[in-house]
């Protein structure tokens, strides 16, 4: 594989990779689907899915890193919501 084939294939991957997290997000942002339960079941087919042959290692930590980043996108949505709902109190109580 040559260079252009290589940044061809890796921008590919990193575009899929892209599209999932935002559909993720919008799908649980709008409560279609069950965000936490997703990543449980991404975090479960990387940590117990047989993977036979060296390149499906990298499949596996890609799991697992696409549902590290899904989980921490929710938190960081979460403290967003909250600190909002904050400085609106403190603003209400002033």
């Amino acid at each position: 594989m040559n260079n252009d084939d290589f940044n061809e294939l890796a921008g590919r991957i990193q575009g899929l990779g892209d599209f999932i997290m935002g559909l993720t997000m919008e799908l649980e942002i709008h409560h279609v689907i069950d965000g936490e339960r997703f990543t449980r079941h991404i975090q479960h087919l990387a940590d117990n899915r047989r993977f036979d042959g060296e390149h499906l290692e990298a499949t596996k930590r890609t799991l697992g890193e696409l549902a590290r980043f899904i989980t921490d996108a929710r938190r960081r949505r979460q403290e967003v919501k909250e600190n909002k709902m904050n400085t609106s109190r403190r603003r209400h109580y002033r």
